[in-house]
């Protein structure tokens, strides 16, 4: 869904398929929005403190997720599980990794929360490893085996950080000097990843393209 949502902001879904897109849609952004409340469900059904921290890294891809739909409520029945995952991104960010501090930036960017989405991007920027030759990057940014141990991934999620909520355009340009470094010194890794670079290369274009 996720993925749709990338080909959305390009305006690159075609339009021969968009009946069968939107049926894709039509199902699963309900079902997930459904999904996030059975994870809440589950801190109220073991007594979980609510005011400590409770969410992980797919109540955050949810979040990161659904900024692509806006124009989609989310259903009533899940609306307090979205409220509550929400508000734990805005309070406690600070406790997540780069990657994931992403992602939270850009949901909450495009539900108009300007504070803290510029907050997270000055955070981001004064952490970040900076060279003429690799441009600028983070050295948490480590492969491991789990979707969210992915350097090209986060690489690609901070392009597109600095390019919405920022719009920093030398950053987004140092972003995008080590993105194609990793292509000329090695590969992408794997297909998602690849196809995630691609999305934060065309978000801006220009000569990055060629």
């Amino acid at each position: 869904v996720t993925g749709i949502g990338h080909l959305k902001k390009l305006n690159a879904l075609p339009k021969e398929q968009e009946k069968a897109i939107n049926a894709i849609l039509a199902k699963a952004i309900p079902y997930l929005d459904k999904k996030l409340k059975e994870d809440y469900d589950n801190l109220l059904k073991y007594k979980t403190n609510l005011k400590s921290y409770n969410t992980g890294y797919m109540q955050i891809q949810y979040l990161y997720m659904r900024s692509f739909f806006k124009d989609v409520p989310v259903g009533a029945a899940s609306k307090t599980a979205y409220d509550y995952y929400y508000k734990q991104t805005q309070q406690y960010w600070i406790k997540e990794g780069r990657y994931m501090q992403g992602m939270i930036a850009l949901s909450l960017h495009r539900s108009k929360d300007v504070k803290t989405s510029t907050a997270i991007v000055k955070s981001l920027k004064e952490n970040a490893l900076q060279s003429e030759e690799m441009g600028m990057y983070w050295k948490e940014f480590n492969a491991g085996y789990y979707w969210y141990q992915a350097p090209v991934s986060a690489q690609a999620m901070m392009i597109e950080v600095f390019s919405d909520v920022s719009n920093d355009q030398k950053a987004v340009a140092d972003l995008k000097t080590w993105l194609l470094k990793q292509k000329q010194t090695q590969n992408w890794k794997t297909t998602i990843a690849t196809a995630e670079a691609c999305y934060a290369l065309l978000l801006q274009g220009g000569e990055w393209i060629a």
